[in-house]
């Protein structure tokens, strides 16, 4: 449902180089929406680790995300009616989730027995194995019996590699699914899906003959096999979600050498607001009634924004004395947040995942 790239997994998801997660911030800020971002924040707790990280919620307020259990390994957990719940892995050590939609179905990536990083779904206590992302990057995301999963063709090409596929299955106890190739330009990332089906990330992800990265990354909208692009702000561009009328949030790189978040309307990307003198922004999230959260970092500070329309400046979310960094994950469609916040490192919170409401 709608949320943010960026997850904490045994291997490294294509996104974080895109989304803006520095672990500081500044005292919050005020802005002139005319709006009322969510205010009261809700701490999720642990799986009995030291932090936690919240990625993606529904529109029941079920939370997703990854915290640590007592033995300090990685596991995905699902956030329900005040309860965190470990929801297992494939038979290897750590596992993470990244979304979840209205059926309560969880999708994210796990380590098998053999150690290679795959997508899963999970629902009714059952996780499922959807397929192999190799030893390399691993990314799913869910909506109303479509999952998108990124996974690595060939680990050797690092970034380049990647692929994504879209899978229809009305159920994950279904013997049978339909999976389809996102067949872009090499090195594709899957950034969110639709209840229609419509894809959004990145493609065309290159390396020069030296082994390092191009700048040449473009947002994109896919359905049933046709593509399109999104164009970009002046430099790479990445596209992080899509609500139910096709509009999107995302991140772009600028002509200034700057990286600022973006919405796209169905036929015009344009730049969001941010606060005055911020170099460094990302949307990670929209809903249906186009709001849009993200963050944004500076000298090594960063918060949680909140932009009630794409029109308006952001709201910067509310944090509590003594955190020291924010970011906004996704939203729903009640404008329900969720995130992290990171406290001093004195502070023996640490780093907890949470919800704005």
């Amino acid at each position: 449902m709608h949320r943010s790239r960026t997850a904490l997994c045994s291997t490294t998801t294509l996104a974080a180089l895109i989304t803006i997660t520095a672990l500081a911030a500044a005292p919050p800020a005020s802005a002139d929406s005319g709006t009322a971002a969510p205010r009261e924040l809700v701490h999720l707790g642990t799986l009995g680790g030291y932090w936690s990280i919240a990625n993606a919620l529904n529109n029941r307020g079920e939370v997703v995300g990854t915290s640590p259990v007592a033995s300090g390994l990685n596991h995905a957990f699902l956030w329900k009616d005040g309860k965190m719940t470990d929801l297992g892995t494939l038979g290897g050590d750590t596992s993470t989730a990244t979304g979840i939609d209205d059926d309560g179905r969880v999708v994210g990536c796990s380590d098998t027995r053999s150690g290679e990083s795959h997508a899963f779904v999970w629902q009714h206590g059952i996780m499922r194995d959807i397929g192999d992302g190799g030893r390399g990057y691993c990314d799913a995301n869910v909506s109303r019996g479509h999952i998108v999963r990124q996974y690595q063709s060939d680990p050797a090409q690092a970034l380049a590699g990647s692929r994504a596929q879209l899978i229809r299955t009305p159920s994950i106890f279904q013997a049978t699914w339909v999976r389809t190739e996102i067949a872009l330009r090499p090195g594709v990332t899957a950034g969110d899906v639709n209840d229609a089906g419509q894809v959004v990330g990145a493609d065309n992800w290159t390396v020069n003959d030296s082994g390092f990265p191009q700048n040449t990354w473009r947002a994109y909208l896919w359905k049933n096999g046709v593509a399109q692009d999104l164009g970009t702000l002046g430099g790479m561009s990445v596209a992080n979600a899509v609500n139910e009328a096709g509009h999107v949030a995302g991140t772009s790189d600028t002509t200034e050498d700057t990286r600022m978040p973006f919405y796209w309307d169905g036929t015009t990307m344009r730049q969001l607001t941010v606060p005055q003198g911020r170099r460094y922004a990302g949307a990670n999230g929209i809903n249906d009634s186009n709001q849009i959260v993200g963050g944004y970092s500076a000298s090594g500070k960063s918060e949680a924004l909140f932009w009630n329309t794409p029109e308006q400046a952001p709201e910067t979310l509310p944090t509590p004395q003594g955190v020291e960094g924010a970011d906004a994950r996704g939203i729903n469609s009640q404008g329900w947040v969720a995130g992290y916040v990171q406290y001093a490192p004195t502070n023996p919170l640490g780093t907890r995942a949470v919800i704005w409401k």
